[in-house]
């Protein structure tokens, strides 16, 4: 199975969003990280096949998808960054709706609700009305709204977006539970929500492909470009600041501790240390983060 992108461009009035994108994805999970604008949605919802591009195509399992039309689109589960919920609607109701929509038969529907439920953890909740969940109960609805066709491509956008830690912990961990025997597509900029799921990281910057590799290479990459200075005397940080891109600032016994992200050592008495996704984060995209 594989999802071909070839030479992608969207353009909206004089703004070029997508660069001529060349990407290729297989079984597994792949982290889309980008900070706003960047394009990662409008590539979200052109694979989505909810919009067109203005240039190039994609190909699942060497087919175009414009010509395989609806058998595409049974192909697709898509969980948008603002999912529409009926308020009003129990979980298990809402869930019958989607799938009559997607052309589900009611034995069908009977069963793939019960195994979306159950798979999200919502079961037990099913009579209850999505009015009243919390922000990460109406997320995992979504997802199960996403999985009611039984998708070969997932595709979710800023799932975590606004959700505390235990549910973001919760909602990656189902991520990859499911991607076992499908191409998941994960957009983010969050980088925990990657960190240990994805395959690879595809790295979107102003509409053009920086980056797209595995975690670990990309970290092996970014050796010897993370460091950590002490600095006793407060006075010292705005200089930093000044001149490179400063992570973190702690306290410690020792003085103010700056992890600082260089291609060169930042002062004599800097010592490497192993880099992280946040690392990776900001050497890409410290504009966004200032």
């Amino acid at each position: 199975m594989s999802l071909l992108v070839s030479n992608l461009t969207k353009v909206f009035g004089k703004k070029q969003v997508l660069q001529s994108l060349n990407l290729e994805f297989t079984t597994g999970v792949y982290g889309i990280l980008g900070a706003n604008g960047s394009g990662k949605t409008t590539l979200m919802r052109i694979i989505a096949n909810v919009m067109r591009p203005s240039e190039g195509n994609i190909y699942y399992d060497g087919r175009d998808i414009t010509i395989m039309d609806h058998q595409y689109r049974d192909l697709i589960g898509y969980l948008p960054q603002h999912v529409g919920l009926y308020k009003q609607f129990t979980a298990e109701k809402f869930l019958h709706y989607i799938a009559t929509l997607k052309g589900l038969s009611k034995k069908e529907a009977k069963v793939k609700v019960k195994e979306t439920l159950e798979l999200v953890g919502l079961y037990d909740r099913r009579k209850e009305k999505v009015g009243k969940f919390s922000g990460g109960m109406k997320r995992r609805v979504g997802i199960a709204q996403a999985l009611l066709n039984d998708p070969k491509i997932l595709i979710v956008d800023e799932p975590t977006a606004g959700l505390d830690p235990k549910e973001r912990i919760r909602f990656r961990n189902l991520l990859s539970t499911i991607a076992s025997n499908r191409i998941v597509l994960l957009s983010t900029h969050i980088v925990s929500d990657i960190e240990f799921i994805a395959k690879e990281v595809i790295i979107l910057k102003d509409g053009r492909l920086i980056q797209k590799e595995s975690p670990q290479l990309l970290l092996k990459e970014l050796e010897q470009k993370v460091w950590k200075v002490i600095v006793s005397n407060e006075m010292e940080i705005p200089a930093f600041q000044q001149s490179y891109k400063v992570g973190n600032i702690v306290k410690t016994e020792a003085g103010m501790e700056l992890r600082i992200i260089s291609d060169t050592m930042p002062s004599p008495h800097a010592v490497a240390v192993q880099p992280n996704l946040e690392d990776l984060y900001l050497y890409y995209f410290d504009e966004e983060v200032a």
